[in-house]
C-alpha cells in the first residue's frame, strides 16, 4: 500500500490543503446554517453526524503545517497528528449517510435510533462497571433491557433475519448493516476503504506500524520528509471527498443551505476571523 500513496510532493499538499479548506469552510457554514431546526426525526440526527463531521474536519486542518486555522512557531509534518480526524471522518461519512436516508417507515426509523441506544447503552454499562459505579452501571443495565424489549416488539426487527436479530441484541453493534455492506451500497471499494481506515488506525494508536520505519530527522520525527508529506496528501484528498460528498447530501436535506456556501469565503461562527460572520 505504501508505494501506492508515497509519491505526492509539496506543490501537490498544497493544492490538497486548499481544497479541503474549502470542503470545511462550506460544511461549517452549512451546518451553522441549519441547526437548531424543528425537522424530522432522520434529518435531525444525521445533521448532529454532520456536526461532528465539521469539529473533527477543523481538528484536522488545526494539525495541519502551512495552514491558515492555527498559528504556531514551527511546523510539524507528523502523520499521526491527522489520522485520529480521518479515521473519525471515515466512521462519520458511514454513519451519516446510514442515518440520512428516508425510512420506509417509522417502524424502520424506530429499529434504527433504538439500535444506536442500545449500542451507547451497552458501553456505558462497561464504563460505568470499569470504573466500579454499581448504580450507574445497574440503571444501564435496566435500559438496555427495556431497549431489547422495544426491539423485540417491532415488526421491523422481527422482519430481520433471525442470526441479525441476535447480533443486534448484543449491543455491540451501531448500525443494521454491516460496514462492508454499507461501503457497497454507496459504491465505494471495501477492500481500500478497509485498508486505509486500518491504516489511519494504526497511527491513531501508537501500533507497531506507526514507528517501525521511523528515521532518524526524517519519518515519523515531525520534521518534513517525503513518506508523512505524501501520507498527509493522500488523506486530505480523501477527506475532502467524504466531506464534500456529505456536505452535498446535506444540500439534498437542507436546500435552503446553498445559499451558504461560498467557498472559502463561506461565513461561519468558530473559525479563521475571516470567515466570522461579522465580517464582510
Amino acid at each position: 500500500m505504501e508505494t501506492e500513496i508515497v509519491g505526492y510532493g509539496i506543490d501537490e499538499f498544497y493544492l490538497a490543503l486548499s481544497a479541503f479548506d474549502k470542503a470545511v469552510c462550506e460544511a461549517c457554514a452549512v451546518s451553522n446554517f441549519t441547526g437548531n431546526r424543528y425537522v424530522v426525526h432522520y434529518k435531525g440526527h444525521s445533521s448532529r453526524i454532520f456536526t461532528r463531521m465539521c469539529l473533527h474536519s477543523q481538528g484536522l486542518i488545526s494539525a495541519l503545517p502551512k495552514t491558515r486555522w492555527a498559528k504556531r512557531d514551527y511546523e510539524c509534518w507528523e502523520f499521526s497528528l491527522i489520522a485520529p480526524h480521518v479515521r473519525a471522518l471515515m466512521e462519520g461519512y458511514l454513519l451519516f449517510f446510514y442515518l440520512s436516508e428516508t425510512p420506509i417507515s417509522e417502524d424502520e426509523w424506530f429499529v434504527k435510533l433504538n439500535i444506536m441506544h442500545l449500542n451507547d447503552c451497552t458501553r456505558r454499562v462497561r464504563l460505568h462497571q470499569n470504573i466500579r459505579s454499581a448504580e450507574n452501571e445497574a440503571g444501564c443495565r435496566e435500559q438496555q433491557v427495556e431497549l431489547k424489549e422495544r426491539l423485540q416488539g417491532s415488526e421491523y426487527f422481527k422482519g430481520l433475519p433471525v442470526k441479525l436479530q441476535k447480533q443486534l441484541l448484543t449491543g455491540k453493534a451501531l448500525m443494521i448493516p454491516s460496514r462492508d455492506e454499507l461501503l457497497e451500497k454507496l459504491g465505494a471499494d471495501v477492500g481500500e476503504f478497509n485498508a486505509y481506515y486500518d491504516l489511519v488506525s494504526n497511527y491513531t494508536h501508537i501500533l507497531p506500524i506507526s514507528y517501525y520505519r521511523s528515521e532518524a530527522n526524517g519519518r515519523g520525527t515531525g520534521v518534513q520528509n517525503q513518506t508523512d508529506l505524501s501520507y498527509i496528501v493522500f488523506f486530505l484528498i480523501n477527506a475532502t471527498y467524504w466531506l464534500s460528498i456529505s456536505t452535498e447530501r446535506m444540500m439534498e436535506l437542507f436546500p435552503d443551505a446553498a445559499k451558504v456556501r461560498k467557498g472559502k469565503r463561506s461565513k461561519f461562527s468558530l473559525g479563521p476571523k475571516e470567515n466570522m460572520k461579522n465580517r464582510v
